[in-house]
């Protein structure tokens, strides 16, 4: 009895073990109505599974759908498919899409479906301000709904007119569906044209919209671009006041700045108000460009005016015969100058007025020496003339030539000899000679010897030598002459009975 009932127990259990047996032959993921569709279509994903089972029994199916990697939906049912809607497809919904089956303990992956949309949505602009003014910003916002970032933007500011000039500016959203950015307004906008448009970069490709919706912002100016004046407006000449008015209108009293320059020098400025004067006595070099600038923040604008000056005498001009004189001279100093009569010269020796008159005699001293120029003067406008440097030289003494360690050189050593004037206006040049063979030449800058290094590379090199002194003056002065004898460098040598022993000495110790 027992046995009965444990054999019909075992046979039970191994039939139903035998309901229980299937497998995933394939899991197919398919698009509808295409995997390449055009934007705001509707897309399904629907994931089927082909499955064998050895007698018909309930499964519970769970599907998984991903893109690109990731998941989106998971749902688990008794049927052998299950969907994944998309309502409105839009380009980032392009990728790689894939579906899976679990059942039980078992699993299976569809094959990859790559999903094409075509096209971008207009992306939406607003504006925080429509009405603003030059030097401020514009608060702008671009939006695509129902994409998906990286979104990358641009937006275009163009001005309303028959060639209007766009300026852009580009952004990377990596987190949002938007981007804000205050664009600049410059000086001379007045109403803008403003737009956005948007790119997306995916691994299907890449997709730009068209532009957005275009906003209008109307610009007022702060104030007006400046005017300038100057008084008398022609037929100036030096000597002559003038006075230079930079003006503009204030939209209102605030911090704006008026600058009056010339080639980058600022002559005067003031701030918040509408008028800036700059008077004064013009010369010849007050001719030229002057610029009126108006600023407040970023903004600035400019105008400019030319000054035409007419010169009323010429620059005068230093006359003199030469720059280096010989002590006692009689110079004359003369000064030019072309111009209405009477003009009042003066002749200047290092900044200081030596004579009031156009014409200087005098019998030069060493203390004359010095940086001269010639002044004139009408109506207070004063001129000078380019500096001329006058060098007075005291004549050089008689040099004296001496050696003053040996009148012997040695061949291949060297030799000491010295030249010295003891009088005369320095830098003094000296000058030493053998015989008429110049050697070399020697500039002191003080009144010391100078000192000639002779290497005797010959015996022939033996003779009388010179020195020549010699300084801005005229005259130059010859020293006396000396002889020197170059000798071999040999052995002498002795023999000492009382010792028993040779000497040897070289030939200049000897000597």
């Amino acid at each position: 009895m027992y046995c009965l009932l444990l054999l019909i127990l075992l046979f039970c259990s191994k039939a139903k073990s035998q309901d229980n047996v299937f497998t995933i032959n394939k899991v197919s993921l398919q698009a509808f109505p295409q995997n390449e569709i055009h934007k705001g279509v509707p897309l399904i994903l629907n994931c089927s599974v082909d499955i064998s089972k050895n007698e018909h029994f309930r499964l519970n199916y769970t599907f998984s759908f991903f893109k690109d990697g990731e998941l989106l939906f998971t749902n688990t049912v008794e049927q052998d498919s299950a969907q994944y809607t998309i309502s409105r497809a839009r380009f980032s919904s392009s990728g790689q899409y894939e579906c899976s089956l679990s059942v039980e303990e078992k699993k299976k992956f569809s094959d990859p479906l790559i999903i094409k949309v075509e096209g971008i949505m207009k992306p939406e602009l607003s504006v925080l301000k429509t009405e603003v003014m030059e030097g401020e910003n514009v608060l702008l916002r671009c939006e695509l709904p129902e994409e998906k970032p990286p979104l990358f933007f641009t937006f275009y500011k163009t001005k309303q007119s028959a060639n209007g000039v766009v300026h852009d500016r580009k952004r990377i959203s990596k987190v949002e569906n938007f981007v804000e950015l205050e664009f600049p307004i410059d000086a001379g906008d007045s109403i803008l044209n403003f737009e956005c448009a948007v790119q997306m970069n995916l691994v299907t490709g890449s997709q730009a919209s068209g532009r957005s919706n275009r906003t209008i912002v109307t610009v007022s100016e702060p104030f007006s671009v400046p005017k300038i004046t100057i008084d008398p407006p022609q037929n100036i000449t030096e000597g002559d006041k003038i006075c230079i008015t930079c003006s503009t209108v204030l939209l209102r009293q605030d911090q704006t700045e008026i600058i009056l320059q010339k080639n980058k020098t600022i002559l005067n400025s003031t701030k918040g108000r509408e008028t800036l004067t700059y008077c004064k006595i013009v010369k010849l070099e007050d001719n030229g460009n002057y610029i009126c600038t108006v600023e407040h923040g970023s903004v600035s604008k400019t105008s400019k005016e030319e000054l035409v000056v007419t010169e009323l005498f010429s620059k005068p001009m230093l006359v003199v015969n030469k720059t280096k004189w010989d002590e006692n001279s009689i110079v004359q100093i003369q000064c030019q100058v072309n111009g209405p009569m009477p003009i009042s010269l003066s002749l200047i020796k290092d900044n200081k007025i030596l004579i009031n008159s156009n014409i200087y005699t005098a019998q030069l001293r060493v203390s004359d020496s010095g940086i001269y120029m010639c002044r004139a003067e009408i109506n207070n406008i004063s001129k000078e003339s380019d500096p001329v440097f006058l060098h007075i030289y005291a004549p050089v003494s008689l040099p004296v030539l001496s050696q003053p360690f040996s009148q012997v050189g040695v061949l291949d050593k060297f030799f000491v000899l010295q030249c010295y004037s003891k009088f005369g206006t320095l830098p003094i040049t000296y000058s030493l000679y053998r015989g008429n063979i110049y050697i070399r030449k020697i500039v002191t800058e003080q009144n010391v010897p100078a000192n000639f290094t002779v290497k005797a590379t010959s015996i022939q090199e033996s003779g009388q030598y010179r020195c020549h002194a010699n300084n801005g003056h005229s005259l130059s002065q010859q020293s006396n002459r000396i002889n020197v004898t170059i000798i071999g460098n040999y052995l002498v040598c002795f023999f000492f009975l009382k010792i028993g022993k040779n000497c040897c000495l070289s030939e200049s110790e000897y000597i």
